[in-house]
């Protein structure tokens, strides 16, 4: 599996575990605890680890747009 390939699987993913933290964060006062207690740490450490994938499968394009000789 290429580069853009795993892109195209984990951007997604992040999109979603995103909008279920922001979701479980947001409406955490509806959520019985039991459930919340759950969710939203599990969500926060894939949210996490999403990033460090994205991250680093972007790295060729941080490296030559961000960090850059002048």
């Amino acid at each position: 599996m290429n580069k853009f390939q795993a892109l195209k699987i984990v951007n997604p993913l992040v999109a979603m575990v995103f909008m279920v933290l922001a979701g479980s964060g947001i409406f955490h006062e509806f959520i019985p605890y039991e459930i919340y207690r759950i969710i939203h740490p599990s969500a926060g450490y894939l949210f996490v680890i999403l990033i460090a994938v994205h991250l680093y499968l972007n790295w060729g394009w941080i490296k030559t747009t961000i960090f850059k000789r002048r």
